[in-house]
């Protein structure tokens, strides 16, 4: 009874852990993708440069370091078409006949200002502060309009400068720069300065979620210092040739110290919190809709078009209702990574879908510490056991492809020798037939008894549990689990779980997702998921973190895939395919742009910028 209670408690504790599964994608240009070295450090003049450059040497590191204001240039190694890439950039863009064929496609439209963008999002967020909510797919979409991230990636999977003006390493890159924007203004009038950028990460501590991936990040002992007015210095945990990267998304929006005051007291205003973004929020009724109003002091307007008067978004549970809707004219665009979504946009007249299928995987996974999946024996026999081959079919319907390791095959980080071994329930019987000989109290009937938790209620959740359970049935007593999202993603931070069905990977750059398998990230709550330790392979994560040398990193992804692969944590079903779906009046959807000028990523992670799009 004891124990039943104190898992309620901590279940109860950290009940505001919602969607922090960092569900990752990436677009960029169809025929030019470039393989890059990132650039050490970037000024606001060169990444407008660099977003036309294909080639060129890098600059003196260590003079980078000594003049924070002169950091180098990127420099580009152009691939020949076809040659692997090293960020998940390219997008498929599907779109729908024009109704009367015969007159062929409508010439194309200009631009034009004004005009309200309803956005359809697949679930609510808690809050919209980036220093006290934990922010998904959904969250993203309404929040990178509002806040400009300090750093973002550009078309071809580069971090870039953002709001920041520039970063530099210090030394060995355990410590990097920041130099902020000048003449930067908060929604409420305030200049934004180094002090906000203080108070945003020592908030973003403070906070028990968010803090289990920026304690992953930065140093225990004096993580961020003010250099001057607009500079503050970070201190990480270990070297990083790619520090910036790492907030380019929620650690990145930076708010003002004396807001984020009254909201640590008030937190009601988590749902209307105050960016530097080229909109801001007019109105939030949770569950219902956001409104986000064009920004009449935005600081980039002489640098950036910002055409829509007014972005209006719908939390939409059902993606199918959503997909139709856009077809019906309801709503004007939305994002999914759902089969029977992305289907029924690709059959509507009058929508255009923008794909990536090299975004993240769908995956099952098992908790290593506890019975019976804590023994390998148990989870090699799940893997044998599992049937991915009906699961591509009759789940993701030729939606996306099949996935072995954690990089598409078109990435090159992907290591081809490495197979997901699935379908084989052969080889499953031995290893469950020894592990119940030595461990009966875990099995029945010769069957090992595991629990499957997933998130619902939900038509296609269930329809994946259905087939997962069909094909473990002869080797497993399988009991269900169902659970509210924001519950069931909280049993499993916790480690209250044997095996879950999960979505995640796929960042633009391979480093960001070191957070999810490192050894630290073990505790209490784990973002380790598995909490699968491997201090081999937490070596090997260091060590390409540190390194500038592609080809020495590429050999480390490598062998971690065979790590991975080896430990039986995961069964890697496909890559999944984020879709971002339109009306055919909505315009320049892939054609967003940093203040400087430099394309960024369209559908990166399934996350969208919506600040350039016009509506024809």
């Amino acid at each position: 009874m004891a124990a039943h209670t104190n898992r309620k408690r901590l279940i109860s504790w950290c009940s505001p852990l919602l969607a922090f599964v960092v569900i990752a994608a990436s677009c960029g240009s169809d025929d030019d993708d470039l393989r890059t070295s990132q650039p050490a450090a970037v000024t606001q003049a060169e990444a407008a440069a660099a977003a036309a450059a294909t080639g060129g040497d890098s600059a003196d590191t260590q003079a980078a370091q000594d003049a924070p204001d002169a950091a180098a240039a990127p420099a580009d190694e152009t691939d020949e078409p076809g040659q692997p890439l090293v960020a998940p950039v390219d997008t498929t863009t599907t779109t729908s006949p024009p109704r009367d064929e015969a007159a062929g496609a409508p010439a194309e439209p200009e631009p034009r200002f004004g005009g309200t963008l309803r956005v359809g999002v697949e679930a609510e967020s808690d809050g919209l502060n980036p220093a006290a909510n934990n922010f998904a797919v959904s969250a993203y979409v309404m929040t990178y309009p509002i806040f400009d991230p300090v750093a973002y990636w550009d078309v071809n999977g580069r971090w870039i400068p953002y709001l920041a003006e520039s970063f530099t390493p210090v030394g060995d890159g355990s410590s990097w720069q920041m130099k902020l924007r000048e003449g930067v203004r908060f929604h409420d009038g305030t200049t934004l300065g180094a002090e906000d950028a203080i108070a945003t990460l020592e908030a973003q501590l403070d906070d028990p979620i968010i803090a289990l991936a920026a304690r992953s990040i930065f140093a225990e002992d004096g993580p961020i210092e003010q250099i001057d007015d607009y500079t503050v210095q970070y201190n990480l945990n270990e070297p990083n040739a790619r520090f910036p990267q790492q907030v380019t998304s929620q650690l990145g929006m930076l708010l003002p110290s004396e807001w984020l005051e009254r909201a640590l007291a008030d937190g009601t205003l988590n749902q209307m919190p105050v960016g530097t973004g080229p909109f801001m929020i007019e109105s939030r009724v949770l569950d219902e809709a956001t409104t986000l109003v064009r920004n009449p002091d935005y600081w980039a307007a002489d640098m950036v078009d910002v055409y829509l008067d007014r972005i209006e978004i719908y939390p939409i549970t059902d993606p199918v209702i959503a997909a139709e809707r856009v077809g019906a004219g309801d709503l004007d665009l939305i994002v999914t990574s759902n089969a029977d979504a992305i289907l029924t946009m690709r059959d509507a007249d009058g929508v255009k879908t923008f794909e990536n299928v090299r975004s993240s995987e769908d995956f099952a996974m098992m908790n290593t510490q506890t019975a019976p999946f804590d023994d390998i024996r148990a989870r090699r026999a799940l893997t044998f056991a599992s049937s991915r081959e009906a699961y591509l079919s009759l789940i993701r319907q030729g939606t996306s492809p099949v996935a072995e390791t954690m990089f598409h095959p078109d990435l090159i980080w992907h290591n081809p020798d490495v197979r997901q071994e699935t379908d084989d329930p052969d080889s499953a019987a031995p290893l469950v037939a020894e592990y119940c000989g030595d461990w009966p109290e875990n099995c029945s009937d010769g069957k090992i008894n595991i629990e499957l938790q997933y998130s619902g209620p939900s038509v296609s959740q269930t329809r994946i549990a259905e087939l997962l359970i069909d094909g473990w049935e002869p080797y497993f007593n399988v009991t269900e689990q169902e659970l509210l999202q924001d519950d069931h993603i909280t049993e499993v931070a916790l480690g209250l779980f044997n095996v879950v069905t999960w979505q995640q990977f796929g960042e633009a750059d391979p480093d960001n997702d070191v957070v999810w398998v490192e050894c630290r990230a073990i505790s209490v709550i784990s973002i380790n998921w598995p909490r699968h330790c491997d201090p081999e392979r937490d070596a090997l994560l260091y060590e390409q973190r540190a390194s500038d040398d592609l080809d020495r990193r590429v050999e480390i992804w490598h062998e971690i895939q065979q790590r991975i692969r080896d430990s039986y944590t995961y069964i890697f079903f496909n890559h999944t395919n984020w879709v971002i779906g339109a009306a055919d009046n909505v315009q320049n959807v892939c054609g967003q742009s940093s203040p400087t000028g430099t394309e960024l990523f369209c559908n990166n992670q399934g996350r969208a910028q919506l600040h350039r799009i016009w509506l024809s």
